[in-house]
């Protein structure tokens, strides 16, 4: 069976069809009465987190894109072998402007 797909939408009918809004979902959640709103558009994960428990889901399960698994071959930061910094090189930059 295939997994249905929330969008911002979608989270909104299901929310009022469940008799609530997002403002009670955030005030009951002790958030900013805003914040369930902010989730919707932008990523909030306090306001993710209160709709995803309203509706019964994990926040992953509801915004699958901004909970992306690592692949095996990704990189941390520190296995980048590139200089990242001007500086690298410990010599100061004395040109013009000294």
């Amino acid at each position: 069976m295939a997994r249905k797909r929330w969008d911002r939408f979608t989270i909104k009918a299901e929310v009022h069809r469940r008799k609530s809004t997002l403002t009670k979902i955030a005030t009951d959640a002790k958030l900013d009465p805003s914040a369930c709103r902010s989730a919707l558009i932008r990523r909030h994960f306090a306001g993710e987190k209160a709709l995803a428990a309203f509706l019964g889901l994990e926040p992953a399960d509801l915004w699958p894109d901004r909970y992306e698994t690592p692949s095996s071959g990704t990189q941390d930061s520190a296995c980048r072998t590139g200089a990242t910094s001007q500086n690298v090189h410990g010599r100061p930059d004395m040109g013009a402007a000294a």
